[in-house]
């Protein structure tokens, strides 16, 4: 016998020796083990899966949340996509790996075996359990099975509306154990909770924080999963609130509007109009509750309530235009109010240096209350008329109504901006 030929005689036996075995398991391992657990063990999927039936399972539950596909703030509504990780200890699926080819684990469906009827409990369209029948299971040789359901859940969730379009919502998934008590399924927090490794963001809400707290009341198991939302205001701010701002200063400048142009009362009128749709708009987006208030909508009724007053101003102010004051003295009280007004806007015009040959009157500008004239300087008279006072009347309503809207539009902003901080 050549030496190759010895070499490759004992090959096999140099191979066996220095090459540990490995065992697998084939397929008539697995089916051996499934046969043997639903037919030979006879498993039960209708009865709880520990040994010892007082006591309590436990059930641990992680959330992973893909994404917040819609949130119905009318409606109330939050609905999320994501899956779960449902995991419990099956006293009957347990096996020595060693006796089936250190089969390490089961791959089972999930209507085959035991699992609790968890569910939302705070559902809006329907009430079911989780997963599919074309789910499985994984199934461990220590009898430790993992749930993994995928869900589309719509559930309630109460909106605060109060600080919109910088609001901040909080948002509760609700599930239960809806057949069993807390002595017979105990639902607890996993080692992870509410996992955010997966989610996508969304167009319109930010997620701030999220939080998992069990409540085991006298009957029933119950696991919270808390998601707080922060709205992102670019929408509302550019479709919304900078045109309502617009059309609120837009108001004031009503009175800069020459009467006899013609338009005035139209021109308000339409503002006031362009405001109640905005409020319309504003009023059908949000939910029909008396829990809360909104910022939003508070501007926007009292930005109407202005207009109103505005438009009032206007066409009583309108009816005085042309008067003849001949006809139609104008009261005392008037002509003051305009000799005041007038001093205020034309203060430098007082102080003006008289001209050189004027300079040996050193009388001053005097408004003749009595006669309802203007002895100036110069001996020149000016006659108040009705439209002079409500000239006066436009430039104070002019200002009253432009700083009031900007005191307004700051304060509310500052308080909506900061408050649901």
């Amino acid at each position: 016998m050549t030496p190759s030929t010895l070499l490759a005689a004992l090959m096999p036996f140099i191979l066996s020796v220095m090459i540990p075995s490995i065992n697998a398991e084939t397929l008539n391992d697995t089916t051996t083990l499934y046969t043997k657990i639903f037919e030979t063990d006879k498993y039960n999927k209708y009865i709880r899966p520990i040994l010892n039936q007082a006591d309590a399972i436990g059930v641990t539950v992680d959330y992973y949340l893909t994404a917040i596909l819609d949130f119905d703030e009318q409606g109330e509504t939050l609905t999320t996509s994501g899956y779960f990780l449902i995991s419990w200890d099956d006293y009957y699926l347990q096996w020595n790996p060693a006796s089936y080819g250190s089969m390490d684990n089961l791959f089972l469906p999930q209507d085959n075996i035991w699992k609790p009827d968890v569910a939302l409990k705070n559902g809006v369209t329907e009430f079911k359990g989780l997963g599919s029948s074309f789910l499985f299971v994984t199934v461990s040789p220590s009898g430790s099975v993992s749930w993994y359901p995928y869900m589309i859940l719509q559930s309630t969730c109460n909106v605060d509306i109060t600080y919109i379009p910088f609001d901040t919502q909080i948002c509760f998934l609700k599930f239960v154990a809806w057949s069993y008590t807390k002595n017979e399924v105990l639902i607890m927090e996993g080692s992870k909770g509410l996992i955010l490794d997966e989610y996508e963001a969304n167009s319109e809400w930010t997620i701030v924080s999220s939080s998992v707290d069990t409540k085991n009341d006298s009957y029933e198991a119950t696991i919270e999963f808390q998601i707080t939302l922060k709205r992102k205001p670019l929408y509302y701010v550019l479709n919304i609130i900078i045109p309502v701002i617009m059309l609120s200063f837009l108001n004031a400048c009503i009175f800069v509007l020459p009467a006899e142009s013609g338009e005035r009362a139209s021109f308000s009128i339409t503002a006031f109009l362009s405001m109640a749709v905005f409020l319309t708009i504003v009023a059908s987006t949000l939910p029909q509750n008396s829990d809360s208030v909104s910022y939003l909508g508070i501007y926007l009724e009292l930005m109407a309530g202005i207009s109103t007053v505005i438009v009032i101003i206007t066409l009583f102010e309108l009816r005085f235009y042309f008067r003849d004051a001949n006809v139609d003295p104008i009261p005392k009280w008037l002509i003051k109010f305009k000799v005041i007004v007038d001093v205020i806007r034309f203060s430098r015009r007082w102080k003006v240096k008289p001209r050189a040959h004027d300079r040996n009157d050193n009388s001053d500008d005097v408004y003749s209350i009595k006669s309802g004239v203007t002895q100036r300087s110069g001996h020149e008279q000016a006659e108040v008329t009705w439209k002079n006072v409500c000239n006066a009347i436009d430039f104070v309503f002019f200002w009253i109504f432009f700083l009031l809207i900007a005191l307004a539009t700051l304060s509310i902003y500052v308080i909506a901006s900061t408050g649901s901080s």
